[in-house]
């Protein structure tokens, strides 16, 4: 029966989800292996770039599980925010500014709920082994109850406040955003040079700015205080085009003597650098663009505009003014949005933070606590924790995500906090009361707040929430910190940033052990997937067509920390190696029929079956060394060499033919424990193999549920011995497929001279079962003889020196007796008489054809280390 692997997957995780096979036992003693699984968004499909981080995942899952450990892994969605709020505005043509609170709130409900069963399903034919048992959503009361009593904590000590900041802002989004939601991208806009016009003077200073709209908030122009063609105008004041506005010349050092005209016009607020000068020097906030990217009325006669508008008639006019001078192109990084990718502006509006910087050094002393792999990884946390300025901005103004829970008084903006019981149920302070009646400071009314927290408030807490952290302290002693935090590598900066946050603030502790960093799945060409490039790849098709071991293979190909391109050979690759384990199983099964119980281990066993035991325990030390560091590349390339090369191609072909108890028990033992250490990668075909051939001798109802193998005792002289005896068979096999032979054809003889004949004779009747000879001699040395079976012209070379008389040429050489002519090559040139009198030739003009015989019989020889191979047909 051929390898189907559609129904055999389905029959085995049919079988994996009836019978609850991955579950986390709370009540167990086993040394606990959490995994703070990535709870995935589930504002669509899932994409080939989940399907291989998962896999990832799911293998240090399954290979604790086997290790003894009692795992947690739960499956879980992630269930807010802007993302999930964008689609639902787009799909029903509405946005939350005339559209009910709660109504919306339920539309996108409905809308990321409708994924979570697909994607479960998709989890489950992937072969993800996550625990239904214990899971979780982040939109459910129950988590979201989580997030807001470790903020009522956070506010209680001191560690949240309410400013009128300048903060990110997205206007596409109408939201706030943390610095780690800010993504930067290359962008080609105008450098206008603009006149201003000396307070007093006739002259005036050219001012270089893409920003022409913001000279309505235009507070000062600066120059470097080294630029000394620019020293005298220090303190003078500049009078704004349009608006007239006097504004003064300061020098400061951060200014960039050769970009643009090294005149800086600062405004509020046009970038990053311009905020930093209105902190440095204390300028006035102006308002120049609002909330929905438009500009204010401090603009005049652009107010209303959207700010590229605004721009482009801001330059119209200029120019109409006789105040632009030129534009140049600006090769520029623009900010924008890491979610609808539209460009930020910087705004002040009143925001809640969390305070972040005070705690950098916490950060890197616990970064330093856990184990990174790669390691190389950790650095772009410490970059980033070092680079921060600001803290944390914790509010959004969305809807669907967790309320922040805060009633604020309409007189004199006091905030009060829910108290803790009010967190532990979920508070929603638009509809819920706030725990007292009036303002604690002036008796004033209050009004629930209606922003929403940032979603990493959310994500940085599944630590916490996995291990149960004020719902059961005995467990969160027993659990926390995590074992482990997988995760991609773009979001350093903010899940594993805010979550070891989180874990110091709340829990003084680091939230996890290690964490495991992999990179982005690319399109076969390396570039980005993405859907506006049509290139995104759909897993579940390719898993349809190779089945998903063959799938996770592929992502076992993926080394940790690096961004792979798809490469769909490398699938199919995995499917013939699931073909290969599922005919070995059927091969193996046949030594097995008839006997009650696995075959025992007898007092003798050849060489050749101490070898592959050697070379087995030898594969299952490498093997759990990978894993243990997250190297499952290294782990699967250790399984798939061991099962495909040494086991198959070598060991099976020495034992064809055996019958006895040594080979029963060997090749039992073996393949059963090279099928356990290849079930984390290839769960579906290790499962078919263990339940078909082996469950009825070993007895576990999964082999999942199996013990991880140890390695037994190596004899380190068999393993040599037999390390010789493959790389003889492998060197005949190779010399089969030169001569175009079947590989298992038949040979009269082989003679394996010189080298350790006392190593080979070790393993001779192994060597001979191998290469498929009838007699195999082992031979310090060997009476070879050379013979010259004919000499040939080089007709490229003879042609063009002897022309009219190259045929006369190659009749008399015919006609020699070749192992003359070889003697005449050895001397260094060959006299052949020919019609008209004797020709002189040197031996590049000859191609000498040579066989070996060996007693008398013609063999072929070919070097396989030391030794020469004598092989007879």
């Amino acid at each position: 029966m051929a390898y189907d692997s559609s129904s055999i997957e389905k029959k085995w995780e049919d079988m994996w989800r009836e019978e609850k096979v991955y579950r986390f036992d709370p009540k167990s003693d086993k040394p606990i292996y959490s995994i703070d699984n990535p709870p995935r968004y589930t504002s669509g499909s899932l994409h080939l770039g989940h399907a291989t981080g998962y896999s990832l995942i799911d293998f240090a899952a399954r290979y604790h599980r086997m290790k003894g450990n009692n795992v947690f892994f739960p499956l879980c969605f992630d269930v807010n925010g802007t993302p999930i709020e964008v689609r639902v505005e787009k799909k029903f043509g509405i946005n939350k500014l005339d559209t009910p609170r709660e109504e919306y709130r339920k539309l996108c409900s409905d809308y990321a709920n409708g994924f979570i069963k697909e994607m479960t399903h998709d989890f489950e034919i992937l072969g993800e082994s996550m625990d239904p048992s214990i899971y979780y959503q982040t939109d459910a009361p129950y988590y979201r109850s989580i997030t807001q009593l470790s903020f009522v904590k956070l506010f209680n000590r001191g560690l949240v406040y309410k400013a009128n900041f300048p903060v990110n802002w997205c206007p596409h989004c109408m939201t706030a955003l943390a610095d780690a939601e800010v993504e930067y991208k290359d962008n080609v806009n105008k450098l206008n040079y603009l006149k201003f016009q000396i307070a007093g003077e006739d002259g005036y200073v050219m001012v270089a700015t893409t920003r022409p709209e913001l000279l309505c908030t235009c507070k000062v122009v600066a120059v470097h205080p080294d630029d000394k063609e620019k020293a005298h105008l220090v303190g003078k004041e500049l009078i704004t085009p349009i608006y007239g506005r006097h504004v003064k010349i300061i020098a400061d050092p951060k200014v960039e003597k050769d970009y643009g005209t090294g005149n800086v016009m600062i405004c509020t607020i046009g970038d990053k650098s311009d905020l930093e000068w209105i902190m440095k020097y204390h300028l006035e906030l102006e308002k120049g663009i609002d909330e929905t990217g438009c500009m204010t009325e401090l603009a005049g006669k652009y107010a209303g505009m959207p700010v590229a508008e605004a721009r482009a008639q801001a330059i119209e006019d200029l120019k109409a003014m006789g105040v632009l001078d030129h534009q140049e192109d600006n090769p520029q990084q623009v900010s924008v949005c890491w979610r609808c990718k539209a460009p930020i502006e910087y705004l002040q509006v009143p925001q809640w933070f969390l305070k972040t910087t005070t705690f950098r050094d916490a950060i890197l002393k616990r970064a330093d606590e856990i184990n990174w792999f790669p390691e190389f990884m950790k650095i772009r946390l410490q970059d980033w924790t070092k680079s921060l300025e600001w803290d944390w901005v914790l509010s959004r103004q969305r809807i669907f995500a967790t309320p922040i829970p805060v009633w604020e008084c309409k007189k004199c903006g006091h905030a009060v906090c829910a108290t803790e019981a009010q967190a532990r149920a979920y508070v929603d302070p638009t509809l819920d009361a706030a725990p007292v009646d009036k303002c604690p400071e002036c008796g004033g009314e209050l009004e629930g707040c209606t922003d929403v927290f940032d979603t990493w408030m959310d994500s940085s807490g599944s630590s916490l929430y996995n291990c149960f952290w004020e719902r059961d302290e005995e467990m969160f002693r027993k659990m926390y910190p995590m074992s482990l935090r997988p995760q991609s590598h773009d979001i350093i900066r903010s899940w594993a940033f805010y979550s070891i946050l989180r874990a110091e603030q709340i829990a003084d502790s680091r939230p996890w052990d290690n964490i495991m960093i992999h990179g982005f799945i690319m399109a076969p060409d390396g570039t980005p997937m993405h859907t506006s490039a049509g290139n995104v790849i759909d897993p579940i098709p390719i898993l349809e067509k190779y089945g998903a071991d063959a799938l996770r293979y592929y992502a076992a190909s993926c080394s940790l920390g690096t961004d792979h391109a798809f490469r769909e050979e490398t699938v199919v690759r995995g499917k013939k190696i699931c073909i290969k384990v599922y005919n070995l199983g059927q091969f193996v099964s046949r030594y097995f029929e008839g006997l009650k119980a696995a075959p025992a281990q007898p007092k003798d066993l050849r060489t050749a079956d101490r070898w592959i035991l050697g070379r087995l325990w030898k594969t299952v030390r490498s093997v759990t060394e990978s894993i243990e560091v997250y190297q499952f590349d290294k782990a699967m390339k250790s399984v798939e060499d061991f099962i495909w090369h040494v086991f198959a191609d070598d060991y099976v072909e020495m034992v064809k033919g055996r019958d006895d108890d040594a080979v029963k028990y060997t090749l039992y033992t073996v393949f059963l424990n090279a099928v356990k250490i290849l079930a984390p990668f290839m769960p579906h075909i290790t499962e078919e193999v263990y339940q078909t051939h082996f469950r009825q001798f070993d007895g576990c109802r999964s082999v999942h549920l199996t013990e991880w193998p140890v390695p037994g005792e190596i004899d380190c002289d068999a393993v040599k011995a037999g390390d010789a005896a493959a790389e003889i068979i492998a060197t005949v096999r190779a010399w089969k497929a030169e001569q175009k032979l079947n590989i298992n054809a038949d040979i009269e003889k082989l003679e394996v001279i010189g080298g350790d004949s006392d190593l080979f004779k070790k393993s001779e009747e192994d060597i001979r079962q191998g290469v498929r000879a009838k007699t195999v001699v082992i031979a310090a040395k060997a009476d070879l003889t050379e013979k010259v079976e004919a000499v040939k012209p080089v007709y490229g070379k003879l042609g063009p020196a002897f022309k009219a008389q190259a045929k006369a040429v190659v009749a008399a050489l015919n006609a020699a007796d070749p192992e003359d002519i070889a003697s005449q090559i050895a001397g260094g040139k060959v006299v052949l008489d020919i019609e008209g009198g004797k020709v002189e030739l040197g031996p590049e003009f000859f191609e000498i054809r040579k066989s070996l015989t060996l007693e008398g019989r013609e063999v072929a020889t070919v070097q396989c280390g030391d030794a020469l191979l004598a092989i007879q047909q």
